[in-house]
């Protein structure tokens, strides 16, 4: 037997006992979608009669499990004769489901011998009303998905997207202020949660080709375009984020992040660009929409930034400002209430010595700045190791074709 098949609608109610209700009172986790419950249903039906004699053995085995799993200061609490509450202090969204999808996972393989996906019976609390939790159940598919560290088909944020209407928004073609041809064509990086291996953002990447040479341009000579032709590279990124932002919305789904320069939405005009753009309401914008300041150095000016970065959380879910490997541009984002700081794999250069050095710079230096410390555009898995030990919360995987080519290599 297995579960039914998960209802983004449909909602269950679950007794809580009066301990977890205090527990849970006066806190924002059922609010911020730390609260999950997971059922070892499928063990008590395939135990049948037996039930009654080995039902202490695996409440004992859960247990172990999300001790293993879990913080010294996170809820855990069995509710029911087959049920578990879980409610994570730190994490919330897939990654608290991540957690959840996991101990069940290694129950269910123990007892079992497998943990088939539609026998993960796991359900987000969405609310506390009367003494019970009222739930919505999961679908596993979404968190086994979530897992791949690269963009694909199936990625979560995918979800409802017409690939029509994200190849009519990429590429796209300018010709420069200084006369070259350039072209951006959009991909898709999942940022992954390294704790819980889980994707909890997927962040677009404008790639620019300088059509003469067939050269990818670097961010650094990005940089050097100017005012006008920097906004029109923000202004397709923008279209192209409006084809996932509905997908992006509310804690259990990955949040977007959106690249975008501090010179253009500095500007009045570029945060009317920000909000006019159609497929980009503001619902939309602060449910799930986070935008990277790409061009924050150690000149950019602290009180025009801290006022900028402000202007932008009002609009959005958060704003993440992408630094340098230069502890002195961090001095200026003390300030900020910035959700997070990214350094880009790009602008890591020399051997490898010198990288390490500076990804461990980068995670000493930026501790206590902002929830997310993300290490972005990476070539390889391998350097997922050297984020971690950094003491960074998230990495990524440079995406090296859009996903189209990718189908058609």
């Amino acid at each position: 037997m297995s579960f039914p098949p998960s209802s983004s609608d449909a909602t269950e109610r679950v007794a809580l006992p009066g301990p977890v209700l205090q527990r849970l009172a006066g806190t924002d986790l059922v609010a911020r979608g730390s609260v999950n419950v997971i059922s070892v249903k499928m063990i008590r039906l395939w135990a049948g009669e037996w039930w009654s004699q080995k039902r202490a053995d695996v409440w004992t085995y859960v247990e172990r499990k999300l001790t293993e799993h879990l913080d010294r200061n996170d809820l855990r609490a069995r509710i029911s004769d087959s049920e578990f509450l879980i409610a994570t202090n730190n994490e919330q969204g897939l990654a608290a489901q991540a957690t959840s999808v996991r101990i069940l996972e290694d129950v269910l393989t123990h007892l079992l011998g497998a943990a088939d996906p539609a026998d993960l019976g796991i359900r987000s609390v969405v609310s506390v009303e009367g003494g019970e939790a009222v739930c919505r159940r999961i679908d596993p598919r979404v968190i086994l998905a979530a897992r791949a560290r690269r963009d694909s088909e199936r990625s979560p944020v995918r979800v409802a997207v017409d690939p029509a209407d994200e190849s009519r928004r990429t590429p796209v073609a300018f010709t420069t202020a200084a006369g070259a041809a350039l072209r951006v064509d959009f991909t898709l990086e999942h940022v992954v949660n390294l704790r819980r291996n889980i994707t909890t953002a997927v962040r677009i990447e404008p790639m620019v080709t300088h059509l003469a040479s067939g050269r990818q341009a670097s961010a650094r000579a990005l940089t050097k375009l100017s005012d006008r032709d920097v906004a029109f590279i923000d202004e397709s990124t923008l279209k192209y984020a409006s084809v996932f932002a509905r997908s992006a919305q509310g804690p259990n789904t990955p949040e977007l992040i959106l690249p975008a320069s501090f010179r253009t939405l500095g500007t009045q005009r570029g945060r009317d660009l920000l909000t006019g753009t159609a497929g980009l309401s503001l619902g939309l914008l602060r449910g799930g929409v986070m935008i990277e300041l790409v061009d924050v150095t150690r000149g950019t000016p602290a009180g025009r930034l801290l006022e900028v970065v402000g202007l932008l959380r009002a609009l959005t879910h958060g704003v993440i400002a992408r630094v340098p490997p230069d502890k002195e541009a961090l001095r200026v984002l003390r300030d900020a209430r910035l959700a997070g700081l990214a350094l880009d794999a790009s602008d890591l250069t020399g051997e490898a010595a010198r990288i390490a050095m500076d990804i461990m710079a980068f995670g000493r230096d930026a501790r206590g700045l902002a929830g997310m410390t993300i290490l972005q555009g990476l070539p390889q898995d391998g350097y997922f190791a050297a984020a971690e030990t950094a003491g960074l919360s998230h990495a990524s995987l440079r995406a090296a074709y859009p996903l189209a080519k990718q189908a058609a290599a």
